[in-house]
Formats: C-alpha cells, sequence, structure tokens
C-alpha cells in the first residue's frame, strides 16, 4: 500500500485562535502489512489518520492512497468510507445490541445484505478471530480487551481496503492489551492494510513494516520498522525510542 501525502495544512480553532498542526506536511510511503504512526503526543498522529479517514477536512494539498486522490467532497466522501474500517481509542459498540450483531451492523446498513447472509459472515469472522465464544454478549459483559476485539472485527467484516487503528490499546489494562496487540498482529493474514496510530513501541517494533515518526506537525524520521529501530537516524528518535524502552 502506499500513502502520499502533498503540501498538507491542517489548523484547528482552539479558544477563538487557529492554532496550525500541519503546513505544508509531505511525505510519502510504501509498506505491506503494517504501518505504524509514532511519536510525541500532540504531534498530529490521530489527526493524520482521521485525515486519511476522511473525518477531518485539510486546508490545502493533497492526499493520495495508492495513486488515488482523495477529494473531499461529501458524495465522494460517503463513498470511499464505505471502502475502510475505522477502529476508534474508545470501541464504539452500540450497547444494546450483542456482539454479533454489531459485528453483523456494517452489512446490514452499509452493504444492505439480507440477514441470512450478514449473519454468516459475521460468524465466519467472529471465529477466524477467534472472538465467536463473545458472540451473544452485550457490550457491558465483555472485557475491555474483548470490546475492542469485537470493534476491530466490525471494522473488517465488510472487507475494507484498509483499516485504520486509532490507539487500539489506549484504555486497557496490559492483560488486555496483550488480547488486541495479538490479534492486530494477526491481521497480517487477512492481506488487509493495517495504518496504526500507537504509544505501544515494543509492539510496533514487532509487528510493523514501515515506521513513521511524528514530531510537532511534521514526519521527522520514517524507514523500515527493523532499520528505523536499530538505526535511528535522528537525535530526537533516539532519545524517544531510549524513554521508550527503558521501561
Amino acid at each position: 500500500m502506499k500513502v502520499t501525502v502533498s503540501n498538507l495544512d491542517k489548523s484547528f480553532a482552539i479558544d477563538g485562535c487557529q492554532k496550525e498542526l500541519f503546513k505544508d506536511l509531505t511525505f510519502s510511503v510504501t509498506f505491506d502489512h503494517v504501518l505504524a504512526v509514532i511519536g510525541y503526543s500532540g504531534s498530529g498522529k490521530t489527526t493524520l489518520l482521521r485525515l486519511l479517514a476522511g473525518l477531518e477536512i485539510p486546508e490545502g494539498g493533497h492526499i493520495t492512497i495508492d495513486d488515488e486522490l482523495l477529494h473531499f467532497e461529501p458524495t465522494w466522501l460517503r463513498h470511499y468510507q464505505k471502502r475502510l474500517g475505522f477502529v476508534f481509542q474508545q470501541h464504539n459498540l452500540f450497547p444494546h445490541y450483542s456482539a454479533l450483531e454489531n459485528v453483523m451492523l456494517p452489512l446490514r446498513l452499509v452493504c444492505r445484505e439480507e440477514v441470512a447472509l450478514a449473519k454468516e459472515k459475521a460468524i465466519t469472522l467472529m471465529k477466524r478471530l477467534n472472538i465467536f465464544q463473545h458472540a451473544a454478549k452485550k457490550p457491558h459483559q465483555l472485557s475491555g480487551g474483548a470490546a475492542q476485539r469485537v470493534a476491530i472485527a466490525r471494522a473488517l467484516v465488510t472487507q475494507p481496503r484498509f483499516l485504520l487503528l486509532d490507539e487500539p490499546t489506549a484504555s486497557l489494562d496490559v492483560e488486555m492489551k496483550v488480547e488486541v496487540l495479538d490479534l492486530i498482529s494477526e491481521l497480517k493474514e487477512t492481506q488487509t492494510p493495517v495504518l496504526l496510530v500507537t504509544h505501544e513501541i515494543g509492539f510496533a517494533h514487532k509487528c510493523a513494516d514501515h515506521i513513521l515518526f511524528f514530531e510537532e506537525g511534521t514526519v521527522l524520521e520514517q524507514g523500515p520498522a527493523a532499520q528505523f529501530f536499530e538505526h535511528p537516524k535522528e537525535e530526537r528518535v533516539k532519545k524517544f525510542l531510549s524513554k521508550a524502552f527503558a521501561y
């Protein structure tokens, strides 16, 4: 998968003032399975993911994915967003539906599939991801890790072009994090490209093909994961990694 960002500008209104996050942000990255976006808090990682999902609109610049230009026009975006999966920090499952019904939902609402076919596809995927044992449970009956895994299944059930994960383990304890991180590692088998924003540096080292390191709205360094972690070039990156791996 190839992602190219050219001269991207993005700002936000904060306390009546415009705060500039991206100014002429430009980079190009190609990866096979998992791209991990890491870096300091507030550096623009989540905003980048939201721009790639069409959930934020830039003031200027261009984004292309596999050489397809993103158009930030409502009708085009609706069609585009049907072809991707997005998982937020919070699982956002519908509380009155079972886990199975939550996974079925995109097939019913977005793809307009019949109940029987949607159920069959959802069950097949949940079994493949080893979460079918939770099928009848409501979200409040699930652990945080299980709920996030159901959310990932819901994002995958329509066979999206790619999957965007925004800090999927941020609100989980250590044991629950392991459940979700293991599942993300297994996603390589689905051949679905994954763009992952994470603070789990050890996990990024283990599972990612390519790394983007953000600082203050710019890509400070990028490269294949092995090269990035073993031979970082920028002093700020070296300092960040030394602290991350000290814990």
